[in-house]
C-alpha cells in the first residue's frame, strides 16, 4: 500500500514522466504506472487542398505523425490546449486556434474564425468531434497489462487522469482486481475526464485549467492535504490541544519612592560633572561643536546601531518567549496553491502568445492578399507594377518564384482584354480565308460549305460562325477558348501575333491565381521546400511569326 500522501501518475510516455518529475519536485512520492503505450500507425497523407485546417487533440499526433506531416505543414493548426500548441510550433505548424477546454470548445472557436474543413490527426481510440471533420488515425494507444500486486498500489492515492480512456480503464482495472475505491482519490483534466471516471471515489477533483501544470498543483494540493488529515484518522488528537499556560508570580521588586530618589541624585552628579568639565577642559568645547556637527573623522556612518539585535517577544511572565513552531505541513500546502495558480498564470501568457503570433500570420495573409489584387488591378488596368514589383518579390519571390517572375514580366508588356478584342476586330478579314489558296480552291471551298453535315449540339465549324463565339468568349473573359477558335481558322497563320498575345494574357492570370491562393494559405513570406510550379499552356496549333495586323 502507498503512504497516504502517495500520487500515482496513469498517462503513456513520454508525458508520463514529466508529469512524475513535476510532482517529484515538490517533495512527493510518485508512482509510474502507464496504462498504455503509444505506437506510431501508417496512414496516407490526404490532399491538403480539401481542408482549411488541422485539428490537433493530443501532442501524439505531432511525435508519432512520421514524414507525412511535412505536406501538411501549409495548413494552420486548431490545438485543444496549450501544450499540444507548443508541441505543433516545435514542429514547425503555424497554430491558429488555441482552445481551453476540450475538444469540443475548441472546434467551436474554430468555426467562429471560419474553418469549415478540419481534418483531425488522432488516435485509433477517440471520442467524435462532430460534423465537417475527417478523422484519420496516426497513432494508436495500447492497453498496458497491470497484474494485482501493481494495482495494489492504487489504493489509499491520489491518481492523475489525463484522458477519459485512461479513467474507464482505471476504473474496470480496480473493480476487476476487487479494491476498494472508496479511498482513492481522483485529479481529472477536464470535466469529460471526471465524468467518465464516474462516482464511488473518495473524491473527484477537477484541474482550474486543462493542462497538465494545472493538474500538477491540483494533484500536490490534494496530496498534502491528506498527509495532513491522515493523522488525525489514527486518534492522535491531541497535537494542537496540549498547550497549558503558565503565568508565573511576578518578583516583588524595591519600592518605587527609592527608584526614583535614586533616579533624581544621578541626574544631578552628572549636571555638576558636566559643568566641571565645560569650565576646566578646554578641548570638552571643541570636541562637543564637532560631535554636534559632524561626525568625527574615522567614525564610520550608523556605527551607533552597528551592535544592536532585535530583542524577543516576552511572554506573559515577562520571559522571552519562543518562537511558533513552523507547520511544515501548511507551507507545503501554499506552497502547491502557488504553484497551481503561477501555472495557471503561464498557461494564459502562453495562450496570450499564441494568440499574437496566430494575429500576425492573419496580418501577414492580409497583406498578401492585399499585393495580389493590387497586382491584379494593375494587370487588369495594363498599367505597369511601380513599387509593387519590389513587394511582389518580397512576399512571394521565395514561395512562388516562377508565378512571380511571369507577372513581373506581365507587366512589362501588358495585354488586357480591350487590346485582344480590338486586334481579334483587325485581323478579322485576314483569318476567316486562307491567303494560300488560288481561286480554283476558294471556289472549292465554297461549293464544299454550302451543305455542312454535324452532329445537333455541337457548335458549327464555319470561319464566320468560329470568329463570332471567338467574340462572345472573349467578352465572357475566355481567352483560352477564344485562342483555340481563332488557331482553328483558316487564317490562323497571320494570327501568330495575337495568339501570343492571348497566351501571355492567360499565362499572367494563372500566376495571379496561383500567387492568390499561396497568401489565402498563408505562405506569403515564408520558404517553401518545393515551389509549385505553373505549366505553361500548350497552344492548340503550331502558328507562324508573321506580322499580325492588330499589332499585338
Amino acid at each position: 500500500m502507498t503512504s497516504p500522501h502517495a500520487v500515482v501518475v496513469v498517462r503513456p510516455e513520454p508525458g508520463n514522466a514529466r508529469t512524475a518529475a513535476a510532482l517529484r519536485t515538490l517533495g512527493l512520492d510518485v508512482r509510474q504506472v502507464p496504462l498504455f503505450a503509444v505506437t506510431p500507425v501508417d496512414w496516407s497523407v490526404p490532399d491538403p487542398a480539401g481542408f482549411d485546417g488541422l485539428l490537433l487533440t493530443s501532442a501524439n499526433a505531432v511525435r508519432h505523425g512520421g514524414t507525412g506531416l511535412d505536406a501538411l505543414k501549409r495548413l494552420p493548426v486548431v490545438a485543444v490546449g496549450a501544450a499540444t500548441a507548443a508541441a505543433a510550433i516545435d514542429a514547425g505548424f503555424a497554430v491558429a486556434v488555441t482552445g481551453s477546454g476540450d475538444a469540443r470548445d475548441a472546434v467551436s472557436e474554430a468555426r467562429d474564425r471560419g474553418f469549415a474543413r478540419l481534418l483531425h490527426l488522432a488516435g485509433r481510440d477517440r471520442a467524435p468531434t462532430g460534423d465537417g471533420i475527417e478523422a484519420l488515425t496516426v497513432y494508436a494507444s495500447d492497453d498496458v497489462p497491470i497484474d494485482a500486486t501493481v494495482a495494489q498500489s492504487f489504493a489509499d492515492a491520489v491518481v492523475l487522469l489525463h484522458s477519459e480512456r485512461a479513467a474507464i480503464r482505471l476504473k474496470a482495472m480496480l473493480d476487476t482486481a476487487g479494491i476498494d475505491r472508496s479511498g482513492i482519490e481522483i485529479a481529472a483534466i477536464s470535466a469529460a475526464v471526471a465524468e467518465a471516471a464516474g462516482t464511488g471515489w473518495a473524491t473527484v477533483s477537477i484541474a482550474p485549467q486543462p493542462s497538465d501544470p494545472a493538474l500538477v498543483a491540483l494533484a500536490a494540493a490534494r496530496a498534502n492535504i491528506r498527509a495532513i488529515d491522515h493523522p488525525v484518522r489514527g486518534g492522535d488528537k491531541h497535537a494542537m490541544s496540549d498547550y497549558v499556560p503558565t503565568d508565573r508570580p511576578r518578583a516583588r521588586g524595591p519600592k518605587m519612592g527609592v527608584i526614583i530618589a535614586l533616579t533624581a541624585l544621578a541626574f544631578i552628579a552628572g549636571l555638576a560633572l558636566m559643568a566641571y568639565a565645560a569650565r576646566k577642559l578646554p578641548w570638552f568645547g571643541a570636541t562637543a561643536s564637532t560631535t554636534a556637527g559632524a561626525p568625527v573623522a574615522g567614525q564610520k556612518a550608523g556605527a551607533s546601531n552597528s551592535g544592536y539585535i532585535p530583542s524577543q517577544p516576552l511572554g506573559p511572565d515577562g520571559q522571552p518567549q519562543a518562537a511558533a513552531p513552523v507547520d511544515t505541513a501548511v507551507l507545503a500546502t501554499r506552497e502547491a496553491t502557488l504553484a497551481g495558480q503561477l501555472t495557471a498564470l503561464e498557461a494564459r501568457t502562453a495562450a496570450i502568445t499564441t494568440d499574437a503570433a496566430a494575429a500576425g500570420a492573419q496580418a501577414t495573409r492580409a497583406e498578401g492578399l492585399l499585393v495580389a489584387f493590387a497586382v491584379r488591378r494593375a494587370l487588369d488596368r495594363g498599367v505597369g507594377l511601380g513599387y509593387l514589383e519590389e513587394q511582389l518579390r518580397l512576399r512571394f519571390g521565395q514561395a512562388q518564384p516562377r508565378a512571380t517572375m511571369l507577372l513581373i514580366q506581365a507587366a512589362r508588356q501588358p495585354v488586357t482584354l480591350e487590346d485582344l478584342r480590338q486586334g481579334l476586330d483587325a485581323i478579322a478579314p485576314d483569318i476567316t480565308s486562307s491567303t494560300s489558296e488560288n481561286w480554283l480552291d476558294t471556289i472549292q471551298h465554297q461549293i464544299d460549305s454550302l451543305i455542312v453535315l454535324r452532329k445537333a449540339g455541337t457548335p458549327s465549324p464555319m470561319p464566320a460562325d468560329r470568329l463570332a463565339r471567338a467574340r462572345r468568349l472573349l467578352g465572357a473573359g475566355q481567352v483560352e477558348a477564344a485562342r483555340a477558335e481563332v488557331a482553328r481558322l483558316p487564317g490562323a497563320a497571320q494570327a501568330g501575333n495575337w495568339i501570343d498575345a492571348a497566351r501571355r494574357y492567360v499565362v499572367a492570370r494563372q500566376a495571379l491565381d496561383l500567387i492568390e491562393n499561396t497568401a489565402l494559405i498563408g505562405q506569403a513570406g515564408q520558404p517553401q521546400p518545393a515551389p509549385v510550379v505553373m505549366p505553361t499552356p500548350q497552344t492548340a496549333t503550331e502558328t507562324d511569326t508573321a506580322p499580325d495586323p492588330s499589332g499585338i
